[in-house]
């Protein structure tokens, strides 16, 4: 442009070239026509600056005159002080010298705010520092929330704890891994729910030959062994009802529903009571939680009957940490032996080897009640008391709704 109009003036007459100048002018630049080099308001440190050349050798190759010459100014040179400019009044100019040795001006101010040139550079870099640390705080959410989630989902999984598919958020990595998750989740789901089936179609397959064992068993003459053989029978069909509830508790989950943790704790307590039990029950604080109202109350109460059965009573508490709710189950019984803890919740393990109801059941209850708490995303976890006794520790997650319904 500058090029252009310089070639513009340097063809009309000198008379028209002040006029000219003023009228191409606009709000943003504005040209002026000198004379003469001595009328050109250009600082003199300026008039050969070399961090302009190659801008100045376009321009010269641009206009073809013989012999120009191009100056700058710049509004950021220490050479302003000593003309006492206020900062406000300092610009930004290009002189162009034409073939008559009369000079054309584009200038515009320089938008400085009263500000020297050190404070505005501290002001950029401090402006760029905020702008940095702004963009990495928000890229570092947008990688970082989806990897908290991607963890808390595997955390919870590891556990038991069934959860939908993850949304897939985040770069493309985060959403890859997201994807597999999500994969292997609902594989592994379908892998569970098919051996699950498996053993309920196999529990309920059993009770016709059962049936049949128990009729053919009537014609057996020896009444001693008559009776045997039922009993045996009897405690097969046992089992096998057994094995259709537990497994019928893992194939059909309930819905999830907001409930008063504590009251739900209490009405266990008070059933235990009412057949004549000795159960304490202590707790500080209404606690409400999203959670199976019905799995959770089978969990407490295979854990209090348990306490009930061995050791004659039940202390029973339940409190809130700063992230977790946790119930406790303590009794004064005999114990187990420390070798056996590990295997407390294997399906039909009993520290009791007989398969005798009257003394234990079949072991499937804390296998159950471990399984619901897992499903819960909590844990269940049972150890010897000093200096004798069991206490059974159930640990719930506490959400940020949680949190607050508890204060």
């Amino acid at each position: 442009m500058a090029a252009g109009v310089a070639k513009t003036l340097n063809r009309i007459p000198v008379n028209d070239r002040s006029s000219l100048a003023q009228d191409l002018s606009d709000d943003d630049i504005n040209i002026s026509w000198f004379s003469n080099h001595e009328r050109l308001p250009i600082l003199d440190s300026y008039k050969e600056e070399e961090k302009f050349s190659r801008i100045r050798q376009n321009i010269i190759e641009l206009l073809g005159f013989e012999n120009t010459r191009i100056l700058f100014t710049d509004s950021d040179d220490e050479s302003w002080a000593p003309a006492e400019e206020p900062y406000d009044e300092r610009f930004y100019a290009l002189a162009i010298q034409l073939e008559d040795d009369s000079w054309l001006r584009f200038s515009t101010r320089a938008r400085l705010w009263g500000l020297n040139s050190g404070t505005r550079w501290l002001l950029v870099s401090v402006f760029v520092l905020l702008s940095t640390i702004l963009i990495s705080w928000v890229f570092g959410l947008w990688v970082t929330h989806p990897m908290r989630t991607f963890a808390r989902a595997v955390e919870q999984f590891g556990i038991g704890a069934q959860r939908q598919p993850l949304q897939l958020r985040g770069p493309i990595e985060i959403r890859e891994t997201q994807a597999a998750f999500n994969a292997m989740q609902t594989q592994i789901h379908r892998l569970l729910e098919g051996r699950t089936a498996m053993f309920s179609a196999i529990s309920h397959d059993l009770r016709a030959p059962l049936t049949r064992l128990k009729l053919r068993s009537e014609f057996v003459d020896e009444k001693h062994q008559r009776q045997k053989i039922m009993s045996d029978i009897d405690e097969l069909q046992s089992m096998v009802e057994a094995c259709l509830v537990y497994f019928q508790q893992e194939s059909q989950p309930e819905e999830m529903t907001r409930l008063e943790l504590s009251e739900l704790l209490h009405s266990v307590v008070d059933n235990f009571r009412d057949m004549g039990k000795t159960v304490t029950y202590r707790c500080a604080q209404a606690v409400i939680h999203e959670g199976q109202p019905t799995a959770l109350k089978r969990a407490m109460t295979n854990l209090i009957d348990n306490a009930v059965k061995y050791a004659g009573h039940a202390d029973v508490a339940l409190y809130v940490t700063e992230s977790t709710i946790v119930i406790t189950v303590q009794d004064e019984g005999p114990g187990v032996p420390p070798e056996c803890l590990s295997r407390l919740f294997d399906p039909f393990y009993r520290v009791e080897g007989s398969r005798n109801t009257q003394t234990g059941g079949y072991g499937l209850g804390l296998a159950a009640s471990r399984s619901a708490v897992h499903f819960h995303g909590g844990e269940l976890t049972i150890a010897n008391r000093q200096p004798r006794g069991l206490i059974a520790t159930i640990q719930l997650p506490l959400s940020g709704t949680d949190r607050r319904d508890a204060k």
